[in-house]
């Protein structure tokens, strides 16, 4: 095939490169990419991609934009407060590239849809922001054989690797962790251009492998470190003994979703411990009446029995489900059958 003459002149920097031919810039042309959450690391990446001559990419979010998400999702601005992240997206990469084809999916990555979803690809880029997501992705990419790009963002510093058929994320991180194992991200927090630099970092990974260029291999995992302005990279090799992914698992979330049952059936009680601006930000179970209980404010023992009196099973949950942990470990002696929400409601969320 041959590119439109707007497509070759647009891309026409890319067409100087030394080793990077028409013949390059086709196959970006008749790539069809997945980019899982159009978030922190979503947009820079879809920018990147769509600006590159990606032809065809389809984007997967049920999610709305909120004020909070504009410091760090370069493709949104104040006015489009409260439409689907989605259509606000694709607006912009048309805009980028005006031939591209582009397929929005207001919804989410599911067991149900995901082998469905990646193995149509060419390519999934995962711009989610929990693990339940992220391990969703990589066992339908290691099911289906569809090259991944992972990135991850924490505070000042993010990770970037490619995987393929032959190493996944598995043998990085052989098991999910829970909300215990990881930093609070409501408390810890991201500087917005760390997610900018490592969303590009994703889409070059993407943009060299698809086109063919480049020395990149599978398995090489690039850190970056935004204050202090270095990066450094190892190899992860496959586990040998680590038998290959063949079917998903019925339930990624840790046992949120039968929490929640509980709470819906009202035999569990749902209590947020969060902050009040957190909640004030974004609360995607306030529809089950959680009981507001400010972590800074419990005085101790005497009024968690005073509030929790008769109360059955408590469901407690903050927004990543580190503090809920320590919460139901620290008054696991008072008698109520207390237990965490798995991944808090960034788990729900899960976008940058």
């Amino acid at each position: 095939m041959s590119l439109p003459p707007s497509e070759v002149e647009r891309t026409a920097r890319h067409l100087q490169l030394p080793g990077f031919g028409m013949e390059n810039q086709i196959r970006l042309h008749e790539a069809h990419v997945l980019v899982v959450g159009a978030g922190g690391l979503g947009c820079p990446a879809l920018q990147s991609l769509a600006s590159a001559g990606v032809g065809r990419i389809t984007i997967i979010d049920d999610d709305t934009i909120s004020l909070s998400n504009i410091h760090r999702q370069i493709l949104f601005g104040a006015s489009d407060v409260g439409q689907p992240k989605v259509a606000v997206a694709a607006a912009r990469l048309r805009e980028v590239q005006p031939g591209i084809d582009v397929t929005t999916l207001p919804d989410r990555l599911t067991v149900a849809n995901a082998c469905e979803l990646i193995g149509s690809v060419d390519l999934v880029l995962d711009g989610s922001d929990s693990f339940a997501t992220k391990y969703l992705i990589a066992d339908a990419a290691e099911i289906t054989g569809t090259p991944l790009v992972w990135g991850t963002v924490l505070r000042f510093h993010g990770d970037v690797c490619l995987f393929d058929r032959s190493v996944g994320l598995r043998d990085l991180f052989p098991e999910q962790p829970r909300g215990t194992d990881l930093p609070d991200c409501a408390t810890a927090g991201v500087l917005g251009v760390t997610t900018a630099v490592v969303g590009a970092l994703m889409a070059t990974e993407a943009i060299t492998f698809l086109s063919g260029i480049g020395t990149g291999q599978a398995g090489r995992l690039l850190s970056y470190d935004a204050l202090a302005g270095t990066t450094r990279s190892f190899q992860v090799s496959a586990d040998p003994s680590r038998p290959r992914v063949r079917a998903l698992a019925s339930d990624y979330s840790g046992g949120t979703h039968a929490l929640l049952d509980e709470v819906r059936a009202g035999s569990a009680l749902l209590l947020d411990i969060r902050e009040p601006e957190e909640w004030e930000l974004t609360d995607p179970l306030a529809l089950l009446h959680p009981l507001r209980l400010p972590l800074s404010t419990v005085t101790g023992p005497e009024q968690l029995t005073t509030m929790l009196v008769d109360a059955p099973r408590v469901v407690v949950y903050c927004a990543s489900g580190a503090r809920s942990a320590r919460f139901c470990e620290h008054y696991a002696d008072l008698g109520f059958d207390l237990v965490d929400l798995p991944g808090g409601v960034n788990g729900l969320a899960r976008r940058a």
